[in-house]
């Protein structure tokens, strides 16, 4: 074994045991800079994957959209489901300027016997319609009615019910026709029926259910 090629070569010599001319070898770049020195390669992610700095986002799976589908805006229509009778109806929500309960009223000489008496609302006079009588069912009589305040502009009229129920939105423009089995004045004043929660609701024709004279 020759230890002085051995040391030679330990020492980066060249052969003859003269050092080769030139610049020494530059050292290859490590990796993290190799990668700065490409702008189209992008930095890897930190050693500590977890940490919400530099965690990339994950894709999540759309979630499953288990709501019913909206009805159009344009065929939807607001309204408000009240009892009456054992029975519901329902009117338009855009004319109700209140719900408040049954007031104490003035009788009326010589009015429609539907018109239960008029009140005083904020400086307005309001006039009270039993809207069981108008449709010639049967009163239940209940022990805290509800008074329906509409503001129509110049006449303000309150429909006296046994109830609220809820605001509902229907595509007023699909309604049922009325069934046989409503009573005939009922029927007049009736424009169609919807079904909500299990039982049929009377959408009211407000303008010929308001057209009478006092």
């Amino acid at each position: 074994m020759d230890l002085a090629k051995i040391r030679k070569k330990a020492r980066g010599g060249a052969p003859g045991g003269t050092r080769a001319a030139g610049p020494p070898p530059e050292a290859e770049p490590s990796a993290p800079a190799a990668q700065a020195a490409d702008p189209d390669v992008l930095p890897g992610p930190a050693a500590d994957s977890e940490s919400p700095a530099f965690a990339l986002p994950t894709a999540q799976p759309a979630k499953e959209d288990t709501a019913a589908p909206a009805e159009p805006a344009a065929a939807g229509e607001r309204l408000l489901i009240f009892d009456l009778d054992g029975e519901k109806y329902a009117i338009p929500i855009h004319d109700i300027a209140q719900i408040i309960d049954m007031p104490p009223a003035t009788f009326v000489p010589n009015a429609p016997p539907f018109l239960s008496g008029i009140f005083s609302l904020r400086g307005r006079i309001v006039s009270i319609i039993n809207v069981a009588s108008r449709l010639g069912l049967i009163s239940s009589k209940p022990e805290a009615p509800k008074v329906i305040v509409l503001d129509l502009g110049a006449d303000h009229i309150g429909l006296l019910v046994d109830q609220i129920d809820q605001v509902v939105e229907v595509n007023v423009a699909a309604l049922e026709p009325v069934p046989e089995g409503f009573k005939p004045v009922v029927q007049d004043f009736v424009e169609g029926v919807f079904h909500h929660k299990g039982r049929a609701v009377g959408f009211l024709n407000l303008p010929m259910f308001l057209a009478f004279d006092v």
